[in-house]
């Protein structure tokens, strides 16, 4: 009996070198994955597959990009896993980057949030015709001369503040965030907030959640996942049960509110407002009503807390720094008098009042890293370094703010000469190197609301001070109690912590002044807390009548 023969035919060698080959590469691009290549700006050092993750902070990152910062120059880089961000921590960079490389760093990255709501959110968009024409209705219809319509609105509220501060001032915080809704709803669709529910409940609710929604997801660091993400149900993912909860809000409060503009111009109420210049534009770049009603919406979420987050600042620097209050007392004192309120055009006369603003907005800035960072269109070379495509390149706006002389933590106004506060465009000089600050970003990008934001500041912060006290409480045993003056809440958009304040008059003849005031003021309301016809006619269009 012969032997078996083995008829197994045998493995080529090329096939089991083609496997090596293929396992080595993949093991390759594995232990690559993250590491950040020797021709990209510095950063601390990055592990394969996680890079950086594991080094960022889970609360006050600001302190620790500071800090990277400090140890690796003006401009960094972090490797997110699969992201590439890149913190621009110098003036200079600023400007040679976002300035003079404008358009090509005037994208935004590629985040998972812009697969839902057709992508209309101005923030989250690329710069392309669709962001083109939403952000040249911000620049026609909210710029300089625009702005200056809605400070009757504005005006109007901070009576109203006031007189809110009279009766409750344990309440400043809410009161503070009621004025700057109110004109923020009014500027935009021409209604006021006199109180937190309905639609301006409605709108909060849509700006907390989308500001949760932006926060860097799992699917942002490892882009690979989504295919998973697109697919996988909604009930089973928390993330897109949000973004389910963003859309339908979105497709049922911005029509209805745009439809009501609407009604009003129908019905010949063509009173002042964002939306109705839109509606009503012939523009050859007249965005479609779908447009309208997003861009309108999305402008209410960059108004409201933004001011709302720098009022709270102010007055925590008012406790503070009593010797600046009282500085500031003294001029307003001096030019305004006890026998009125300060107005807009007092601002000219108030270079005092002016730094105080601007130092707010430095001091305690409401994003501490750009809140929607910029990205780039292609790769670009900046100092012999590699900036790939698609980079995140985050402002680093508590660094930059912080990039002064003096003590940059003490709060200071004399910082801001009454020649550069005097300029409407201080706040965002197109040359960064003059820049008091970066709060309002920088670049394509900067906020197209500044001007409105400044009026609406000034007004509110003015009439504070010339009516009211700011002091330090104490607890039972006379101590003031204690007030941390850099703690903030969490996340890329905050406020400070709430803190302790005693607000007071500063006497019974302002009193009497700001109550007389808002009795007055109530004269121009209806039944539901908005203007009457009459207020229009008497303040618009008599105006526009005048030679």
């Amino acid at each position: 009996m012969g032997l078996l023969q083995d008829t197994t035919p045998e493995f080529p060698h090329v096939y089991w070198l083609a496997i090596a080959v293929v396992g080595v590469i993949v093991g390759y691009k594995v232990l690559n994955y993250g590491m950040r290549p020797k021709n990209m700006p510095p950063g601390p050092p990055t592990i394969p597959i996680l890079g950086n993750l594991h080094q960022m902070p889970l609360k006050d990152f600001h302190f620790k990009f500071r800090e990277w910062a400090q140890q690796y120059g003006p401009i960094m880089t972090l490797k997110l896993a699969g992201q590439t961000m890149v913190l621009m921590n110098d003036e200079t960079v600023i400007k040679d980057l976002l300035e003079k490389r404008g358009h090509t760093y005037a994208a935004r990255p590629d985040l998972f949030i812009r697969e839902f709501g057709g992508n209309m959110n101005i923030a989250f968009r690329d710069n392309d015709d669709v962001w083109r024409r939403q952000r040249k209705m911000y620049h026609l219809r909210l710029n300089k001369k625009v702005a200056n319509q809605y400070i009757p609105y504005q005006a109007f509220d901070s009576t109203q503040l006031l007189n809110e501060m009279l009766d409750t001032p344990d309440d400043f915080s809410r009161h503070l965030q009621r004025y700057t809704t109110s004109v923020a709803s009014t500027v935009l669709y021409g209604f006021r907030t006199t109180s937190s529910g309905g639609r301006v409940k409605d709108l909060m609710d849509w700006m907390d959640l989308t500001s949760e929604a932006a926060n860097l997801q799992l699917v942002d660091f490892f882009p690979f996942l989504r295919p998973f993400y697109r697919y996988c149900p909604t009930f089973l993912m928390p993330y897109k049960q949000l973004l389910a909860k963003i859309r339908v809000i979105e497709e049922n409060l911005f029509i209805q509110l745009m439809e009501g503009a609407k009604t009003s111009i129908q019905e010949g109420k063509v009173y002042p407002s964002f939306i109705r210049d839109m509606l009503l534009s012939e523009d050859k770049d007249r965005l479609t009503d779908v447009e309208i009603a997003n861009n309108a919406a999305h402008g209410f979420g960059a108004a409201t807390d933004t001011q709302w987050n720098t009022m709270l600042g102010f007055v925590k620097a008012m406790i503070l720094y009593p010797d600046v209050q009282a500085e500031a007392q003294r001029e307003i004192d001096r030019v305004v008098g006890p026998d009125r309120l300060p107005v807009w055009e007092d601002r000219e006369n108030l270079p005092y009042i002016r730094a105080i603003i601007e130092e707010s907005l430095r001091w305690m800035p409401t994003t501490l890293s750009a809140a929607v960072p910029h990205s780039l269109l292609k790769d670009d070379i900046y100092k012999g370094y590699l900036i790939p495509k698609g980079s995140s390149m985050f402002i680093n706006v508590w660094t930059l703010n912080n990039n002064v002389k003096n003590d940059p933590r003490a709060f200071d106004p004399s910082r801001h000469g009454a020649e550069n506060t005097l300029s409407d465009n201080y706040g965002i000089d197109p040359d960064s190197s003059k820049r008091p600050h970066f709060t309002f970003g920088a670049g394509r990008r900067v906020c197209p609301g500044f001007h409105v934001a400044e009026r609406g500041l000034f007004t509110a912060i003015s009439r504070l001070l010339w009516g009211f006290k700011f002091l330090r409480k104490l607890d039972s045993a006379g101590v003031p109690i204690p007030i941390n003056q850099d703690e903030v809440t969490q996340g890329f958009i905050v406020r400070p912590v709430p803190y302790p304040a005693v607000i007071e008059t500063r006497d019974q003849r302002k009193t009497k002044i700001i109550r007389d005031s808002w009795k007055e003021a109530q004269k121009s309301l209806d039944a539901d807390g908005n203007f009457t016809e009459e207020f229009f006619e008497r303040v618009f269009v008599s105006k526009e009548k005048r030679p």
